[in-house]
């Protein structure tokens, strides 16, 4: 099992957003900042535009700032966007995908597994990610 890149990127972008302290970043200032690529991490930013995450702000001296405080967002909203929810397989999120939920034992390891997943994705904060940056400088590699 692995997160797409999207919410790799994703979660790198907002803490790079966090970094910033409320001056707002270009797209081209993030994907520099992270190595990432500008046209992928427009769609990225898009996506997170259009969940209220972030905000774009036109003009000179525009980009992307965080819609709330950093420690107000948690891991967990910035990849339920990206992936679309963080359960690992479909019938867990509609049973009637598979004739066998109702009595299946696989489905419920599956759901604790997306349970523990979707805790620790919630108690991680795009602030408590710029902290660590902040203390162990930034990553050299993805």
């Amino acid at each position: 099992m692995r997160l797409s890149t999207r919410s790799r990127y994703g979660l790198r972008a907002m803490k790079c957003i966090a970094l910033a302290g409320g001056e707002p970043l270009t797209s081209e200032e993030i994907a520099g900042r992270e190595d990432v690529s500008k046209k992928y991490l427009d769609g990225i930013l898009g996506a997170l535009r259009g969940a209220g995450l972030i905000e774009s702000h036109r003009g000179q001296g525009g980009g992307y700032t965080l819609s709330r405080a950093p420690g107000q967002i948690s891991a967990n909203e910035v990849v339920e966007v990206l992936e679309g929810g963080t359960a690992l397989v479909p019938c867990l999120d509609d049973p009637a995908q598979c004739s066998r939920s109702p009595g299946c034992a696989t489905r419920e390891v599956w759901k604790a597994v997306s349970v523990a997943i979707g805790e620790v994705l919630l108690g991680v904060t795009i602030e408590d990610l710029a902290s660590k940056e902040k203390e162990k400088g930034p990553a050299l590699t993805d």
